[in-house]
Formats: C-alpha cells, sequence, structure tokens
C-alpha cells in the first residue's frame, strides 16, 4: 500500500529522510502496525515507549527540526487543501459599479460594497442569521449620518420582507421612485432609498455566492 502511494506522484517531493520515514509510518498498512488511538489501553504505555525510544531526536537541531516540521505540514496543508471560490469585495464593488455608477458616486457603491462584504463575513462565520433590515441600515448608516436610525429603518422595510427571489424587483421599485437626476441634485430621501436598495443588491449578490 505504501509503495503504491508514495510512488503515485500524489505527493510532493520530500527533501529530508525523516520525513519521508514519517509519511510512510503515516500511511502504514495497519497490518504491519496497531496504532493506540486510546492511550488509556493495557497495551498503549509499552507501545508509546517503544516508539519515544525508536524515535531519537539527540543529534537534531532544535531550529532545524521546527523548520522540518513547518515544512512538513505546509505539505500536508497543500495536499488536502480544497481551493473553494471565495467572492472578494472587489467583485461586489464591480458587480455595484457596472450597474448604478451612472446614478451614484463611485465612494457610495465602494462603502456599501464593504460594509456588505463584512456583514456577511461575520455572519458566515458565526453561523448566525442576522436581521436583513439591520444589515442594510448598517450598509448605509455611515454614509447617511445625520439620519435618524428609526428612519432607516422605515424605508428599509419593503427591501427587508421581500420575498426570497424578488430582491430585484424590490431594488427596481425603490430605484423607480427616485428621481433620474444627477446625484448631487436629489432629496437627502431620495439618497438614502438609492443607498438601501444598492445595499439590498449587494447583499443578494453575496447571498447567491
Amino acid at each position: 500500500m505504501t509503495s503504491h502511494i508514495r510512488g503515485s506522484g500524489c505527493f510532493p517531493s520530500f527533501h529530508s529522510q525523516a520525513e519521508q520515514e514519517l509519511l510512510q509510518v503515516l500511511l502504514q498498512d495497519e497490518a504491519e502496525s496497531v496504532y493506540y488511538w486510546n492511550p488509556t489501553e493495557p497495551e498503549a504505555d509499552s507501545y508509546f515507549a517503544q516508539l519515544e525510544k525508536a524515535f531519537q531526536l539527540d543529534d537534531w537541531n532544535e531550529e532545524e527540526v521546527e523548520q522540518k516540521t513547518q515544512s512538513f505540514f505546509n505539505q500536508l496543508d497543500a495536499i488536502w487543501s480544497i481551493d473553494v471560490p471565495q467572492i472578494a469585495v472587489e467583485d461586489i464593488f464591480a458587480v455595484l459599479r457596472q450597474k448604478f455608477a451612472a446614478r451614484v458616486p463611485s465612494t457610495w457603491l465602494e462603502a456599501i460594497s464593504h460594509q456588505a462584504y463584512q456583514l456577511k463575513l461575520g455572519q458566515n462565520q458565526t453561523n448566525i442569521s442576522g436581521n436583513l433590515a439591520d444589515q442594510l441600515v448598517r450598509c448605509v448608516q455611515e454614509l447617511l449620518p445625520n439620519w435618524p436610525e428609526g428612519d432607516l429603518y422605515l424605508f428599509s422595510r419593503p427591501l427587508a420582507f421581500a420575498m426570497r427571489g424578488t430582491e430585484t424587483a424590490a431594488v427596481d421599485s425603490m430605484i423607480a421612485t427616485v428621481r433620474d437626476l444627477p446625484f448631487s441634485e436629489l432629496s437627502e430621501m431620495e439618497k438614502a432609498r438609492l443607498g438601501l436598495a444598492i445595499a439590498r443588491y449587494a447583499l443578494a449578490e453575496l447571498e447567491q455566492q
């Protein structure tokens, strides 16, 4: 079994004999040796004592041991890692810029992209489902510092309670209430609606990923 695996090309070359021997022990057939995963078993003490006696590091430099150990585990990580595509904040910013650049300044799109990404990243890491209305408000709050939080929540309700699959329609409906004028000529209410609609679009994009 060991010879087939080591010769198959699945593993990168290991440059030291110690690494080769350690890998061979890890892949050793159960018929050749039984590893006592439960150290409380009666036979475990003598087994581990025999292993320690056979594996001596007296002639090894401590720094060399640390370097070789790190190198070995780095190679194991490379072997077993699975490359899962992850959407980045730059990707969300590019999507928003393509769709909304004619309506909203780039600084707004960048800020919303960053905040939406951070919210979703934290939600995924903690495995907690956040309140959508709260996420929308947080995406635009720094851009609208003079707006009361309660008013932002009020405007976010149609977007937050849109049924799954109708997010785009809700976003388009909100944007339709905003006059097609240069951003500087819009009212503060129109800017808030635009910002919330774009935040909902950004969060929907992240959900799809």
